[in-house]
């Protein structure tokens, strides 16, 4: 129950449904559960910056400023908000400035362990593609970019694979079928980069992975903005 009622709130403020000052009283008389378990929920939130506690004045939501950005559960509660395309944005930007790190790291590490849960996931993203088959494309390419960062053998790096986890599993973009042919092509080479030890190459190759999926999903965003506009347009007018 602690789980349901910080998901239920959690998501709720970051749509903008929950706002100002929370009434402990109120909300447990919701869900059906003591006020003890509200607070308790509401410890978990005030973690991840989303609530602060204040003497007198009770418990208030806080500005987006001081949520914890990185948070896997704050990124797939804002992924249903109308923050989801400016977090993908940042998001990308962020995995362009250590993504090419982590390969490289890789690359000098040799871990085989991740190695090889690179090169299986070199494949079945090669087989997603060749099938167009979205569901399994989406979980070959989470995996494969969360073992660059397992397999870095940074300890900072490896805290980062939970955030990219989350921000590739972005519902909107689950809808939207997306296979370029060359995205085998340019996996392949990295995963190469990385088995033969060669840092630079592995860095470089990294790069054109994350300029192409910048394209894919600029491609996938603009597809869904155009989507919800002709849904827009057939709506009926309003009566006057």
């Amino acid at each position: 129950m602690h789980g349901a009622v910080v998901e239920s709130i959690g998501s709720g403020i970051a749509l903008g449904r929950v706002t100002g000052t929370l009434d402990l009283d109120e909300i447990a008389a919701h869900f059906g559960v003591s006020r003890s378990l509200i607070r308790e929920a509401l410890r978990t939130l005030a973690a991840k910056g989303m609530v602060a506690a204040r003497q007198r004045s009770g418990t208030r939501v806080t500005p987006v400023q001081e949520w914890a950005a990185l948070d896997e559960q704050v990124i797939r509660w804002r992924a249903a908000g109308p923050d989801r395309f400016k977090q993908l944005h940042d998001s990308l930007e962020i995995r362009e400035r250590l993504e090419p790190l982590a390969a490289r790291r890789m690359a000098l590490k040799q871990d085989e362990e991740w190695i090889a849960v690179l090169r299986r996931a070199t494949q079945q993203i090669d087989q997603a593609v060749t099938m167009r088959d979205q569901r399994l494309m989406a979980s070959a390419d989470t995996t494969y970019h969360r073992a660059l960062y397992l397999g870095s053998g940074s300890e900072l790096l490896a805290e980062t694979s939970e955030t990219v986890h989350a921000c590739l599993w972005i519902p909107d973009f689950q809808e939207v079928q997306r296979f370029n042919p060359q995205t085998p092509q340019r996996h392949r080479r990295l995963t190469q980069a990385i088995v033969d030890g060669r840092a630079e190459a592995a860095e470089e190759a990294c790069v054109e992975v994350i300029m192409l999926t910048r394209l894919v999903f600029a491609s996938a965003h603009e597809e869904i903005v155009r989507a919800r506009s002709r849904s827009a347009d057939r709506r009926p007018a309003p009566r006057t």
